[in-house]
This record gives C-alpha cells, sequence and structure tokens, in this order.
C-alpha cells in the first residue's frame, strides 16, 4: 500500500479509503490511486477486508459430484443467484462419502464463508452446526437436517420414481433391476420408495419383481459394472437407475453385449441429463428442473434471518418417454 500511496502521491489513509469507503473519496483522486495500483499489480488482500467487515463474501456450496450433469446444473442455478448479489461460490464434492463431507465443510469453515447450501450424503446436521451462525445461515438440498427448523429446497422424489416404475410396469416388465445409490442418501432411498409404491399400486409386489442393486458412487463406470453380471444371466427385462449417469453406463453395457434396447431390455434413467436424448435410442428418464432447484437454494440463502423456519420449496418431476423403454414414444 505504500507504494500505491507513493505513485498515486496520497497518504496511506487515501488508498486504504479508496480500498474500503471509496464513497469518500474523489472521483480523480480514487481513480489516481486505482491507476496506481493497475501500474504495481496491487491485489487488495480479502483476508484483510474480511478481519474489517466480518464478511467473506463467500458462499459454500457441498454437493455429491460437481461432475454429475444434474448437480453440475444445480450449482448453475446457485452461481446465478449468488453472483446476482456480488458474492461468490466456493463448491466442494463430498462423492456419497460421510467423512469426505466432514473434511469438506471443515475447510469451507476455516475459509469464513458467510453461508452455505449442501446436500447432504447423511444426516449428520452437526457437521454443519458452525455454518447456522453465520451471517446467511444454512439452506439445505434434498433433505432438512433431523430435529432441524432450517430451509430447505427438493424435489419430489417419490413421485418421480413411481412414474418411472409405473411405466415399466404399463410396458409389461415384471423383473426389473434397480440401480441405485446408498440407501443412507435420502434421495436414493425416496426413489426406492417410490418404486416399490408403484408395484403396490400395480398389485404387485416389490420383493416378486425388483432386483434391488446398489453402487457406492452414482457414474457411469458403477452402473456398466453394476448391471453387467444381470445382463449375462439374463435375469431382468427392464432396468431403472436412479441417475442417467448409471443408466448410461448401463446402456453401454447393454450394447457391449449386443443386447437391443428397448427390445431385449428397456432402460429408464432420472434426471433428464443433457445428453439423454441424444443416446441411441434416445433416453428414457425423469426430468428434474435442476437449475431452477439452485436458483431457489441461493435466493433463500441470500435472505438470511428473514427466513421463515422450516421454509421449504419443492419442485416436481415428469416422467419423459423416449426410445430406450418404448419401441415406438411418439405413440404414447
Amino acid at each position: 500500500m505504500r507504494d500505491v500511496a507513493a505513485r498515486a502521491g496520497v497518504s496511506l489513509g487515501t488508498v486504504s479509503n479508496v480500498l474500503n469507503n471509496p464513497d469518500r473519496v474523489g472521483t480523480d483522486i480514487r481513480e489516481r490511486v486505482e491507476e496506481a495500483m493497475r501500474a504495481l499489480g496491487f491485489v487488495p488482500s480479502r483476508a484483510a477486508g474480511q478481519l474489517r467487515s466480518r464478511r467473506s463474501e463467500l458462499i459454500g456450496v457441498v454437493v455429491p459430484d460437481v461432475g454429475n450433469p444434474f448437480w453440475a446444473a444445480v450449482l448453475r442455478g446457485v452461481e446465478a443467484g449468488v453472483d446476482a448479489a456480488g458474492l461468490t461460490m466456493v463448491v466442494g464434492s463430498t462423492h456419497q462419502d460421510p467423512e469426505r463431507q466432514r473434511h469438506v465443510l471443515l475447510g469451507l469453515e476455516s475459509q469464513g464463508v458467510d453461508g452455505l447450501v449442501i446436500a447432504p450424503i447423511v444426516d449428520r446436521a452437526a457437521d454443519w452446526a458452525a455454518f447456522e451462525r453465520r451471517r446467511l445461515g444454512v439452506v439445505t438440498l434434498e433433505r432438512q437436517g433431523r430435529d432441524s427448523d432450517g430451509a430447505w429446497v427438493s424435489l419430489d422424489n417419490v413421485r418421480g420414481a413411481r412414474l418411472a416404475m409405473a411405466h415399466l410396469i404399463a410396458e409389461g416388465h415384471r423383473s426389473i433391476a434397480l440401480v441405485n445409490g446408498p440407501v443412507s442418501v435420502s434421495w436414493c432411498a425416496e426413489r426406492r420408495e417410490g418404486a416399490a409404491q408403484a408395484l403396490l399400486d400395480a398389485g404387485l409386489a416389490p420383493d416378486d419383481v425388483l432386483v434391488d442393486v446398489e453402487v457406492r458412487d452414482l457414474t457411469v463406470a458403477e452402473g456398466a459394472v453394476a448391471v453387467a453380471p444381470l445382463l449375462d444371466a439374463g435375469r431382468v427385462t427392464a432396468v431403472m437407475c436412479v441417475n442417467d449417469m448409471l443408466a448410461l453406463g448401463a446402456l453401454l453395457a447393454m450394447q457391449e453385449r449386443g443386447i437391443r434396447v428397448p427390445q431385449d431390455v428397456a432402460l429408464v434413467g432420472y434426471d433428464d441429463a443433457d445428453f439423454a436424448p441424444a443416446l441411441n435410442p434416445p433416453l428414457t428418464t425423469v426430468r428434474q428442473p435442476s437449475y431452477d432447484m439452485g436458483l431457489a437454494a441461493a435466493r433463500l440463502l441470500l435472505r438470511g434471518g428473514e427466513r421463515v423456519p422450516g421454509e421449504h420449496v419443492e419442485f416436481e418431476a415428469h416422467l419423459v418417454v423416449r426410445g430406450s423403454s418404448v419401441a415406438d414414444p411418439a405413440r404414447r
């Protein structure tokens, strides 16, 4: 700062005002100081500003996987809301690992973020309790913390999975693999619940129809590995995956074995990722307003103390029928 002051021909106090209280400085002097900063490559210290204002202007966002198209769209929505408020988003992935979730949260806490948006993979609200005391607090995605009255944004996972399974039942399938993540993850458990409800609604016993397959991570590779033994044994006529990444992996495994989709095995995904209609055949899936979900979470967070305790925003899911589950989806 001394070098900036000397180059601009002003006092240290004037440089400080330009950085922290620019309204107190005349336009000519402010421009002279800013030109000196640019010429010297001077970058103000965020940490110093944070100490003065007790604000970091950072928002922490924690999701299962930033590489998953669904969560990438959620992040774009959060970012749009955060950017509009002049704040910066800091992102971490948990990869379905409870210990990694704790580690990521500790890192965000050390950065002094002003608020947190989190899609928790375990209901361990103690992990994010410290953020409740921050300026903007916490908004959770997909689940509300146990014994918490915090704000949250969710999707109707039960309804979405029920629609997907009902579609396969209507197509005559009675041996269906459900490729799912850990049931300790709320949306995985809810999608299993929705699938079972559809079977019960049709007068079918879930244990007689469903073949449950659990994977640790909801990725393309896991999807391919998960369905391989079932395909090799000819055990199922349909596969329902709880996200489109798993479904893509399942499709690749089917194509590798010369299995025709949907003639030999029907396939349904979940999320309606950007690539879903571009697959061959196009993927039947459950569409969710992921971007809107992220934007709603950001807007809730930015309201801070004005939020109503337990405030909840829920979005509906819709089934999109394409060629991976019926030979002629145009007739549906």
